[in-house]
């Protein structure tokens, strides 16, 4: 038998009705995955932690500062995606499996989500707007798959009508069998052979690590290709508290120090540095680096959206009247929606670190606000929300291209990003604030220095045009939403 199996048996055999279910959920789980967040939801809505924000509370303004969407119909939950690891993190397919205490039927799903009931095969199937499909395993079990994946929908159905177990991998299975015991949250991600050395030898070579902390080369990079994964445990009590394992082949070589060091600037390379994580406590334990630290609602909204359900809200919406909604529905959604943008901004803004960490957030608070469920939300606050995200890319595109120069920087290769603001002519629409595309030309310089500094202040640049060009956006729809609606946005 598998270890992992192994692992999962442990939590079928655990006692639990909760850690029954979870290896049940497991088993759903699709061939290939190598990243996964389990969320006890039960256990986690009952900590004081989650009391004292009011993580468990139904909220007027659509939950806007919950670290995540948890829906009441559901006591687990349990996300799994195929990742691309060197690329960005890029998803190939993501599902999230929710454990129900009650029904949901599809058509509420959809109804509540502005999408509509689709058959594969004979089976019913809800299509999302916000690009997936949800599909129901029985009455206790709803799946979202993302991107909108017919074929992979189809074959989810195939492989569960034959009564296909899924396998996940035994580093997945074993940092998954950690629900049994304290934490409420685990995440992990199996990294095994997926880095490739050369380009962790250039990497090494360009950052000037190994001469900085007169480290041997060779070692150094086979330890960071022999890397086999990541898992992040959080422990609610009356605060949130994380434990990161970087796991690696073969045993650590270095002190605590040089560990902190790798880590805070391979995450300042990838631009997804966690903010306060350097006043974490960190330690090497034989074959790993062990991080410990205590989370604000912010950093664990980070986290958290790592893994995130493709939708973050359906069932609360299912008893909106659909197809007649009054103006009350149409002014509490498109509150709800607005006051999200807006908590998504303010932790952008109050938490963004230097200008050469974040790009990976705002990219991924970009996602956050596609999925936004916008059954009757106002038309303008929806195409707020496109300029909104429209915005927030190029400002990681400019950081992005601007690090990448640091590399091309002797080839005299030097992109300059832009925001072009056409704010004044928005197609008569004024309560947007214009279509944005990041343009790229060329230029020559001659010392590499030059290039990387041009490069980085371009980029700067492009980010406080975005920033004053949201605001001035914000400013006016939030005028003009509290007088049509009369309440204050």
């Amino acid at each position: 038998m598998r270890l992992s199996a192994l692992f999962l048996s442990s939590l079928v055999m655990s006692g639990a009705c909760i850690a029954s279910d979870f290896g049940d959920l497991v088993g759903k789980v699709p061939q290939g995955a190598n990243a996964v967040m389990a969320v006890d939801v039960t256990k986690t809505l009952a900590t004081p932690f989650a009391k004292k924000i009011g993580w468990d509370k139904s909220h007027t303004d659509g939950g806007a500062d919950r670290p995540l969407y948890l829906p009441p119909e559901a006591d687990k939950l349990l996300s799994a995606a195929q990742v691309d690891i060197t690329r960005n993190f890029n998803e190939s397919w993501h599902v999230s499996l929710f454990g129900l205490t009650e029904s949901v039927p599809l058509g509420a799903v959809a109804s509540a989500e502005g999408g509509y009931v689709d058959k594969i095969g004979d089976v019913d199937v809800a299509w999302l707007p916000s690009d997936g499909y949800v599909l129901k395993d029985g009455e206790t079990t709803l799946l979202m798959l993302a991107p909108a994946d017919r074929q992979a929908a189809a074959r989810w159905i195939s492989n569960q009508s034959n009564s296909q177990t899924m396998v996940i991998s035994d580093y997945l299975g074993i940092a998954l069998a950690a629900m049994s015991r304290a934490p409420q949250i685990v995440m992990a991600l199996d990294a095994t052979n997926a880095i490739q050395g050369h380009r962790v030898e250039q990497q090494l070579a360009q950052s000037g690590f190994i001469d900085k902390h007169s480290l041997n080369p060779e070692q150094t990079a086979d330890l960071i290709t022999g890397l086999q994964g990541v898992v992040l445990e959080i422990t609610f009590t009356d605060k949130a508290a994380a434990m990161i394992r970087i796991d690696f082949a073969q045993s650590v070589p270095f002190n605590k120090t040089v560990a902190k060091a790798l880590v805070l600037t391979t995450l300042e390379s990838k631009q997804m540095s966690l903010p306060g994580m350097d006043s974490w406590n960190f330690a090497v334990v034989d074959k790993s680096i062990v991080v410990k630290g205590d989370l604000d609602i912010d950093s664990l909204r980070r986290l958290l959206s790592l893994m995130e359900p493709p939708s973050t809200k359906f069932s609360s919406l299912k008893d909106t009247n659909v197809q007649s909604p009054s103006g009350d529905d149409m002014a509490k959604n498109s509150l709800a929606y607005f006051h999200t943008t807006q908590s998504l901004m303010k932790d952008l803004r109050q938490k963004a670190g230097s200008y050469n960490s974040d790009a990976f957030w705002i990219d991924t608070y970009a996602t956050k606000i596609d999925h936004l469920p916008i059954l009757h939300v106002d038309n303008d606050l929806l195409t707020y929300g496109q300029n909104l995200t429209d915005t927030l890319r190029s400002m990681s595109s400019a950081r992005k291209n601007a690090r990448m120069q640091g590399g091309a920087a002797a080839r005299g290769d030097l992109a300059q990003g832009t925001i072009s603001n056409n704010y004044n002519n928005n197609s008569g629409n004024g309560y947007g604030y214009g279509n944005y595309s990041y343009s790229t030309p060329r230029s020559r310089e001659t010392a590499a220095g030059n290039d990387i500094a041009n490069a980085a202040e371009s980029a700067t640049s492009v980010k406080i045009q975005g920033w004053s060009l949201i605001d001035t956006a914000t400013l006016q729809l939030r005028r003009e939403l509290t007088q049509r609606y009369n309440m204050e946005f």
